[in-house]
């Protein structure tokens, strides 16, 4: 035989074997712990959990999500954060919001639940015409199981005589269109649509894309939660997320944890996938964080495998 057609056999067989790894990945969740602390955190506020979740795409972990749903349940949050895109919302897909019901129903009997856009979320919004009826099913989804839904808005988390703020960051489609570099945000971007940080509060930012993580610093954000990349669709030893959704290689913002000076921001891999549907050493991700008061280090426990 041709050694050519030899290669040929060979990649072939590394591709089928790459797609069962993936197929099996896809439901394969991990709960990732971290444990981010800061002197603007009295005391009262060491140990706060919160329970992350970004880009589920209408994935499922089990029967109506139950093994996702039991994950967030036994990590005992204080607050459930999600930051954006539950769902897909493309041209192709027919609207179905069931599974995106199911999913905050379990989730509103665990713990209050804070949800931020992302551009899937943005699309039926902006695109009415396009998606007729998508955005008030959704809507009348979130007033059903009372999820505070936090467009360009502030609230503040208070335990007894303390707060600390929770921000949502709706950022405009038009930033999410990467076309060999990225866009620059628009001047005092962050600042005009929810206003200007305390110096003396800790202030959490659920923003959806990674790509601004210099702006969300210089606008004073402690604690950044963001997604959209999906953990870099395939992850390589040393390089990390080969690509995101954008088909940005190699940015090095994909997931995990991510300092610019006093910023920490914290990048889920995700829940789910859509157009490429592939993840290979890149499980999907719930995220755990715990904040801790005073000057200690960060820390990150590797993601540990949630049984069925």
């Amino acid at each position: 035989m041709p050694i050519i057609w030899i290669g040929f056999i060979v990649v072939g067989l590394i591709g089928i074997i790459c797609l069962i790894r993936s197929h099996f990945e896809l439901h394969r969740l991990v709960v990732t712990e971290y444990e981010i602390a800061s002197p603007k955190l009295e005391q009262i506020w060491d140990g706060y959990r919160i329970a992350v979740l970004g880009d589920l795409h209408n994935n499922e972990f089990g029967e109506n999500n139950q093994t996702l749903l039991g994950a967030v349940k036994e990590a005992k949050p204080d607050i459930i954060l999600i930051v954006g895109d539950l769902m897909v919302v493309k041209e192709w897909k027919e609207k179905d919001f069931s599974i995106t019901d199911t999913i905050l129903k379990g989730l509103s009997e665990i713990a209050p639940v804070y949800y931020a856009n992302g551009n899937h979320e943005l699309r039926m919004e902006q695109s009415p015409a396009q998606y007729p009826g998508w955005n008030e099913e959704f809507q009348q989804i979130l007033k059903k199981y009372q999820i505070h839904y936090l467009i360009d808005q502030t609230v503040l988390l208070k335990r007894e005589e303390t707060a600390i703020a929770l921000s949502g960051l709706n950022i405009g489609e038009e930033y999410y269109k990467f076309k060999g570099k990225k866009r620059p945000l628009a001047p005092h971007y962050i600042e005009t649509k929810i206003g200007i940080p305390q110096k003396d509060q800790f202030h959490i930012l659920m923003a959806h894309t990674p790509l601004y993580v210099e702006e969300y610093a210089q606008w004073g954000a402690d604690l950044v939660l963001a997604g959209h990349f999906h953990g870099g669709t395939i992850r390589l030893p040393i390089l990390g997320g080969v690509m995101t959704p954008q088909m940005q290689f190699f940015s090095g913002l994909d997931r995990g944890l991510v300092k610019r000076g006093a910023t920490r921001m914290i990048v889920t891999g995700g829940l789910g996938t859509h157009s490429i549907n592939i993840r290979l050493n890149n499980p999907p991700e719930l995220v755990m964080v715990t904040l801790r008061s005073g000057n200690r280090k960060d820390r990150c426990q590797k993601g540990k495998r949630v049984k069925k």
